[in-house]
């Protein structure tokens, strides 16, 4: 499945970049940022970025489906595909759900899904996913929860741009199947 992504430097949020964006936005586009300066979670928690040590990952993916019937797993299914991917670091990804995923207890990923309506019309989901990568011991204490990082848990230093591509990677392959079954049929998922 073809997808595009949109670097930018810096933003405010991707997911408010995205909503301010979303007529011109196409299925499948991902807005990816080197840091936000106003990353939020749910309820507004705001989350923290850096950009040090080669970075972490900050994006939003626009999805406009015409099956809507299974969007209210998205949040799952997204949580699933970064665990998927962390298993590759030798991870072992635990989830408070609906939109954390663990390790060890500590946070190292969240992932907020934003339906975007015009009167009843829908207009599309924006996915915002940001997961530690490179955030070191100094920096994950500016984090209001305990959160971790791939560095602090594996001691190596992860290419964002490598990472990215995995994940969405896995993102699409998963994403026809998930959005026509719902989590469930998911094969990777049993």
């Amino acid at each position: 499945m073809q997808y595009n992504v949109i670097k930018l430097d810096s933003v405010d949020s991707t997911n408010l970049w995205a909503r301010k964006n979303l007529s011109e936005l196409k299925n499948f586009d991902v807005i990816s940022a080197d840091i936000q300066s106003n990353g939020h979670g749910q309820f507004e928690r705001k989350w923290f970025s850096s950009s040090n040590n080669g970075g972490n990952i900050y994006l939003s993916i626009i999805l406009k489906p015409d099956n809507i019937e299974h969007l209210n797993e998205l949040t799952r299914y997204t949580s699933l595909i970064v665990s998927n991917v962390l298993k590759k670091y030798d991870l072992s990804p635990d989830f408070k759900f609906p939109n954390d995923v663990l390790i060890k207890g500590k946070k190292i990923s969240g992932i907020l899904a934003e339906s975007v309506f015009v009167g009843s019309n829908f207009k599309g989901v924006i996915v915002g996913v940001g997961i530690n990568l490179n955030l070191d011991e100094i920096e994950l204490k500016n984090i209001d929860i305990e959160a971790t990082s791939v560095f602090a848990e594996t001691g190596l230093m992860i290419n964002k741009d490598k990472f990215l591509t995995e994940f969405l990677n896995e993102f699409f392959d998963n994403y026809d199947e998930f959005i026509k079954n719902g989590i469930e049929e998911l094969t990777y998922v049993k």
